[in-house]
């Protein structure tokens, strides 16, 4: 068989590269209805970059499911489906959503981990997740399942049926088709107890409150802007009671508990179909073809818009305002006749939550095709060849509503007309159907004035990934050595990616509630050849049972970046039949994907600071030699002279964010040492034992602009000074950029362990007992985001990594007859949220050392998975019903407030992509076969 990690046929363990397989069976006894869930399980899996439980906030993706192998990043595992490319499912990158996968097609899932780029391509640094489908079927299998929590909320609904038939005169051709539907309802904040009320560094409840309340918060103004304090801070801002009557001030308790509309996971439903035919005409010519289509809707569930006036429209209520309530306008009367100048309100600003003009949550539908087909056959007893071709298509449109800037500025500025009706100021904007608005304190916008301030054209991102793969090789046996055939694979590879990004106009312009985004749109293909070898070089000896090396090979060439080369060398040794040893060392490669090359340059304004403010001649320090460097700070300086910025020097710095078409590959060296014990005399057993060691060299990231400006100064190395545009004649800063680079350094390293046995037990008639552990401790994880900064350890350590020292998924299963249950455990090692020595200072700060602090530290966890499966009836004709429990005894995820800690996942106070945040699950189902 062909095992994932190489091309050349061989047996499942006599891979040689580490194989963790999950079945169909696993599948099955477990409950899976997306296999996310299943693969987040394996210890060599870290924390997704995207699944139903961290995607609520975001603007577009939200509920896509993805893999993130060794914890180096979605972008650096290949996903494959029959060890094939499938489209990706995340604008301008490589990430497959594997919620276009139907569980209940899936033969098997083949995991290999460390660089296999030489067998791949691109992508492959952390490893490969492959997913093996059925092609071979006789009969139809119905399956439906329900769930729901021991606290009888998120319900999901599962259904699916899968057929399969052989045809022809000898039974040479089939055909296997699934569909399925599958629809999960998602989990509001306010749901659990623990994320129930907003958090921050001062506890959760009213006192973290948001001060961006549904009544608003509303302050008096002066000419400048700035707060007309006096009399008192008090007597400068007020809110509003329930019933809608003033209260001065802004007590504790009158905020918005922004968790109580979050969601802690999203819900989605799926449409899937996937089939596969194949047809063997000769033994040299077998046709195959294998497609899939999915329909995946989601959505987000936030708060809504926090509008500032000062910071989203420019200006508040002007003190004629009709819609001021009379008990405010009075107190302006009262300070602008005073007499004190400073005094004098101009204007009121406001901070209002926009919960009845428009809601932000924004909906996602998204439409993914794949087609693969192709020819393979048999040229002679020893060689086989293939070609095939893959086309594939993502179409994902996300909507919400908006509003438009300039029509809200319009409706905030009203008077009184003639008649004594509320109009807009402007009389070309009434003319275009202008309706006043009025924020002064719960539900008092009108629907008309809503209406009128969205924006024409929802806030909408449209993206269309596109993947074409053409692909040829050619395996079997080179040469006949003494001691076996020296086997090779080798061919060639053409692919083509396009992906694109399309923002509504306002978007685009920056007139609507987000920043201003601009479209991306980009494009790349490779041509490849790759080639794999496998030398026998003893066999049957004494202390020598086999001894064999492996190579492989890729040389690609991008109209991006130009040339890549990645290679593998390794060998294998065993001694005795039923112990092996073998190494491995790859060098492997990840080209920079569309987003990092061609993400469009966005404008910003960014608050940065300069070391160089305020130095003189006279100035010691670290900065102070350096800054006198530049020649117009050191005119600035001479004859007793400061250079320093004013407040418009500051505000007049801006930047741009995005996509480096001067970008090259990212390179990881892995080396992976390991055993593999199957002695004869203990049939069903098996015992892998692997070191590895990846170390991942000029990563694709950003420097932040505070580096940049004071890494310039000190090193003048051109990754920081690059960034940073100076003014010639005046020396101050102009631009400080933040885009792609290759800066970043990881490395990790660790131990795999796999152990597998099954045996019948004979304590019945037809018993038998299977039992699974797969164990990884990690032994180091060491992150630096660009040469000047800090080596941080993400082992044990949300902050840098969220890395576990031990991680173990171990699962027992016993059938006896027509009844079987299985058990699953899933061990997650003690953890901490950071370990910055400054963490407890700061908590002291605020007064929460001994609360917050103590959540810090993470306790162990283990997760209980159990099912309980009973069948009636012969194989051909059968039914099986099933009743299993997730998170069985109900293990609490720990709690992070939201705004101390780095793990939580915004909604959830806690990190709630790593941890279980919805508890005990039950679900109950039958699966019928005919």
């Amino acid at each position: 068989m062909v095992v994932t990690g190489s091309r050349i046929r061989r047996p499942d363990l006599e891979s040689a590269s580490p194989v963790a397989v999950v079945d169909a069976q696993q599948i099955q006894s477990q409950g899976i209805v997306n296999t996310q869930d299943l693969l987040q399980k394996l210890p060599q899996v870290g924390i997704p970059g995207l699944s139903r439980t961290n995607s609520n906030f975001l603007t577009s993706g939200n509920g896509v499911a993805t893999i993130n192998l060794r914890n180096l990043g979605d972008s650096r595992t290949l996903v494959l489906v029959n060890g094939r490319r499938f489209v990706p499912g995340v604008v301008g990158t490589s990430i497959v959503d594997v919620n276009n996968i139907p569980a209940d097609f899936v033969e098997r899932i083949e995991v290999v981990t460390g660089g296999a780029s030489a067998i791949y391509g691109s992508d492959a640094i952390a490893g490969v997740v492959n997913y093996v489908l059925k092609t071979d079927m006789q009969g139809i299998t119905a399956r439906a399942q329900y769930g729901l929590t021991s606290r009888g909320d998120n319900p999901n609904y599962t259904a699916s049926i899968t057929g399969g038939t052989k045809f022809g005169s000898d039974g040479q051709g089939s055909i296997i088709l699934n569909g399925t539907y599958s629809k999960d309802l998602g989990l509001l904040s306010n749901k659990r107890a623990i994320s129930a009320q907003d958090c921050s560094a001062a506890g959760c409840g009213p006192q973290s409150y948001s001060s961006y309340p549904a009544q608003g918060r509303f302050q008096f103004t002066n000419a400048n802007g700035a707060s007309s304090n006096a009399g008192g801070y008090a007597s400068n801002l007020f809110t509003f009671n329930p019933d809608n009557s003033v209260v001065t001030g802004f007590p504790t308790g009158y905020g918005f508990n922004r968790n109580a509309v979050r969601r802690i996971s999203t819900p989605i439903e799926r449409y899937l179909a996937a089939g596969a035919a194949q047809y063997k005409f000769s033994d040299a010519v077998t046709a195959f073809l294998e497609g899939t289509y999915a329909k995946t809707k989601s959505s987000s569930q936030i708060e809504a818009l926090a509008l500032d006036s000062g910071l989203d429209v420019g200006a508040g209520y002007a003190i004629d305002n009709p819609y001021i309530p009379a008990s405010i306008r009075q107190q302006i009367i009262a300070r602008n006749s005073d007499g004190i100048a400073s005094n004098d309100v101009t204007s009121i600003a406001f901070r209002r939550r926009q919960n009845e003009v428009f809601s932000r949550s924004n909906t996602n539908s998204r439409d993914t095709f794949r087609i693969a087909g192709g020819f393979r056959g048999d040229i002679s007893p020893k060689w086989q060849y293939e070609v095939s071709g893959v086309y594939g298509q993502l179409k994902d449109n996300t909507r919400s509503q908006d509003i438009d800037i300039t029509k809200y500025a319009n409706a905030l500025d009203a008077v009184t007309d003639a008649t004594g009706t509320i109009v807009c100021r402007d009389p070309a904007a009434r003319a275009a159907g202008c309706a006043p608005i009025n924020l002064f304190g719960y539900n008092t916008a009108s629907a008309a004035a809503s209406t009128y301030v969205q924006s024409d054209v929802p806030r909408s991102v449209a993206i269309k990934n596109t993947q074409f793969v053409a692909n040829a090789s050619l395996s079997g046996s080179l040469l006949t050595l003494p001691y076996g055939d020296v086997k090779v694979a080798f061919g060639g590879e053409y692919r083509r990616e396009k992906s694109s990004e399309n923002w509504d106009a306002l978007t685009n312009a920056g007139l609507n509630s987000g920043n201003q985004t601009p479209d991306t749109v980009g494009q790349f293909n490779v041509k490849e050849a790759f080639g794999e070898i496998d030398i026998p070089l003893l066999k049957d000896l004494p202390f020598v049972n086999s001894l064999s090396l492996q190579g492989a090979a890729r040389y690609s060439d991008y109209s991006t970046i130009g040339t890549v080369f990645s290679w593998n060398a390794g060998g294998e040794y065993s001694p005795v039949r039923g112990l092996r040893f073998r190494g491995n060392y790859a060098v492997a490669n990840r080209a920079p994907n569309i987003g990092e090359l061609f993400s469009s340059a966005s404008e910003t304004f960014p608050s940065v600071q300069d070391p160089c403010d305020g130095v003189t001649a006279a100035s010691t320090g670290t900065y102070a030699n350096a800054c006198r460097q530049i020649p117009a700070i050191a005119a600035a300086v001479r004859n007793g002279g400061t250079f320093q910025y004013t407040l418009a020097d500051i505000q007049s710095i801006n930047g741009f964010d995005g996509g480096n078409r001067n970008l090259t590959e990212e390179k990881a060296k892995t080396i992976t040492l390991g055993a593999v014990i199957a002695p004869d005399q203990i049939r069903g057993f098996s015992l892998t034992v692997d070191y590895f060691n990846i170390k991942l060299d000029n990563a694709i990231g950003i420097v932040p602009r505070a580096t940049s400006i004071q890494q310039c100064l000190l090193t003048s190395q051109p990754q920081f000074c690059n960034n940073v545009i100076r003014y010639d004649n005046t020396g101050y800063i102009r631009t400080v950029n933040a885009q792609n680079i290759n800066i970043s350094d990881t490395k990790t390293s660790g131990i795999d362990v796999n152990l597998r046995y099954g045996r019948a037990l004979g304590l019945i008639t037809d018993d038998r007992l299977d039992l699974s552990v797969l164990y990884t401790h990690t032994i180091s994880y060491k992150s630096q985001s660009d040469p000047a900064a800090p080596v941080n350890s993400g082992v044990g350590n949300l902050e840098f990594g969220g890395v576990f020292r031990d991680k173990v998924n171990a699962t027992a299963s016993y059938s006896a007859g027509p009844f079987s249950v299985n058990w699953t455990a899933t061990y997650l090692s003690p953890m901490v949220d950071t370990v910055r020595d400054e963490f407890a200072e700061y908590a002291d700060s605020i007064d929460l050392a001994p609360e917050i602090a103590a959540h810090n530290e993470i306790k162990a966890r283990i997760y209980h998975d159990v099912q309980l499966r009973a069948r009636v009836g012969e194989e051909s004709k059968q039914m099986e019903m099933f009743f299993g429990v997730t998170n069985l005894f109900d293990r609490k995820p720990p709690k992070l407030e939201d705004s101390v800690f780095y793990g939580t996942i915004t909604g959830t106070t806690t990190a709630a992509d790593i941890y279980d945040p919805i508890g005990r699950r039950f679900y109950v189902g039958a699966q019928l076969r005919f």
